[in-house]
């Protein structure tokens, strides 16, 4: 009895403390969160603004990592707060763990919503996308792949703005009820001939379309990849579509800005006495399967390029020798219509790719605006003749790893920096003084800690040493390169190094 009792005492004093420990830290955790809320430099920053940042952390959603700016909401209690009131943090559906779809609907109320997902099964799914069928005016932004769920979307989204449709069942005449006015974009399969919910549409990627639509003539960018197929006014297939055709139907486009075409196969050359003339083209992307197509540059006008990539070869096939005038009508083209500044930044990624940039603000920042891709290049010297207006000051080259003669155009005397990046160069001294004006070497990812690696930092070595004074390299940067310090260190009889991780 006597042990009973000790015991049931001994078990209620533990009780106790127990309890005054929990209450201690209860206080401990609202003296946290009262100092945080009074003392947080974030304290006066409104709300909404507070939501507006958690959004601008929610880009490039996956599978793996859904949330950019849910760890955000465990600072504190405002954040947390901030993030569970406002409602269009809780409005993209795109690759949502099908576990969240019930609970984050709930939370996004009746902000309009962002949905993707390749294949809408499962009860969570489906139970969503029955809701979605129901509610379609809540839908801002619509990315599916499911030909079955396309067919039950028949009544009018008027909130709707981009709509991807992966799929190859044909659009149902009643989709959308007709209705959807705020519809700007749309990538697709295939697209009716004529349709009312197409009618304010201004971008456009598809691989069957009817060039002669009333809906192309709104267009401001136009996307037609590889397989790509057009179709007559009452929807059937036309087998061949040459060059003249082409150029009949980005005339019916008068607004165009961008354009990504691929040209068809086989084309016949055009025979139009006069080229069109689109004065709001500036954006230009154009696949070749065969070099000759390049003829459609010969007919086509613009008031201003300020962006034109050729791709010449089609996927999975070697890509055809190119030499300077097969390209020429592109570059004669650039010439005309550029009226920018001169590219002074050229990429040659391996022997398969030529970029020309142009300065952006400060010498460091750069953007693309002439690219040549997919080609074998044959002469690059008398590609760089065609366009004059590229005077390079950096010139970046991406080397195979098995060893290289010299780099091109070692005789250019405008270039000022020289970037080697992924592989070696061979640094020979026949030439009396290759790159004139270099003052800046930079070299990037390359294993050179081993043999035959030293043995190139020792022909390095001699290549910047026998350079005259009057152009001696001012700075080697050396950016992701595996190298001992006594290696780095020998490099520095010869020139200041800058190493980079």
């Amino acid at each position: 009895m006597t042990s009973t009792r000790t015991h049931s005492q001994s078990q209620e004093l533990e009780d106790l403390y127990d309890a005054k420990i929990k209450a201690h830290f209860a206080e401990i955790r609202l003296l946290r969160e009262q100092r945080n809320a009074d003392c947080s430099k974030t304290r006066k920053i409104p709300t909404e603004l507070l939501a507006a940042i958690f959004g601008a952390l929610d880009c490039n959603a996956s599978h793996s990592y859904y949330r950019h700016w849910i760890v955000a909401t465990h600072v504190c209690r405002t954040w947390r707060n901030a993030a569970l009131n406002d409602p269009t943090l809780w409005a993209d559906f795109t690759f949502l763990p099908r576990k969240w779809i019930p609970e984050v609907l709930a939370r996004s109320k009746t902000a309009l919503l962002r949905v993707r997902h390749r294949d809408p099964q499962g009860a969570e799914l489906t139970s969503f996308f029955d809701y979605i069928v129901e509610h379609p005016e809540r839908i801002k932004r619509l990315e599916i792949e499911r030909g079955a769920f396309v067919n039950r979307l028949t009544k009018p989204a008027p909130c709707l703005e981009y709509l991807s449709v992966d799929t190859e069942v044909p659009f149902p005449p009643d989709f959308l009820g007709g209705v959807a006015p705020r519809l700007r974009t749309v990538r697709c399969r295939d697209l009716p001939p004529e349709a009312s919910w197409l009618s304010n549409v201004t971008r456009l990627g598809c691989k069957q379309v009817c060039l002669e639509a009333a809906y192309m003539s709104k267009l401001t960018s136009l996307e037609l990849s590889w397989g790509w197929a057009p179709l007559d006014a009452t929807g059937r297939a036309i087998e061949r579509m040459g060059i003249d055709g082409l150029l009949s139907a980005l005339e019916n486009i008068p607004s165009l800005q961008h354009l990504e075409l691929c040209c068809p196969n086989g084309a016949a050359p055009s025979s139009r006495p006069a080229p069109i003339h689109l004065p709001h083209l500036r954006d230009i992307t154009l696949h070749f399967a065969k070099p000759e197509m390049a003829d459609i540059f010969n007919h086509l006008s613009v008031a201003n390029i300020e962006k034109l990539t050729t791709y010449w070869r089609p996927p999975y096939t070697e890509g055809p020798l190119i030499s300077p005038a097969m390209i020429e009508p592109v570059c004669r083209f650039f010439e005309r219509y550029y009226h920018g500044g001169n590219l002074q930044y050229l990429r040659l990624n391996g022997d398969w790719s030529v970029e020309m940039h142009r300065f952006v603000g400060s010498a460091r920042l750069h953007t693309p605006v002439l690219l040549f891709e997919s080609i074998k290049i044959v002469d690059l010297m008398g590609m760089m003749k065609l366009i004059p207006r590229c005077v390079p000051r950096i010139f970046s080259n991406r080397r195979d790893y098995s060893p290289q003669p010299p780099l091109p155009l070692t005789d250019y005397d405008s270039i000022e920096e020289l970037h080697i990046v992924s592989g070696y160069d061979m640094f020979t001294t026949d030439t009396a003084l290759p790159y004139p004006s270099l003052r800046q070497l930079q070299m990037c990812d390359m294993n050179l800690a081993h043999e035959p690696g030293l043995e190139r930092i020792t022909q390095l070595k001699r290549w910047i040493a026998q350079r005259p004074s009057t152009s001696k390299i001012e700075l080697l940067v050396l950016r992701k390169c595996k190298l001992s310090d006594e290696v780095i260190q020998s490099l520095r009889e010869v020139v200041p190094v800058s190493v980079e991780s």
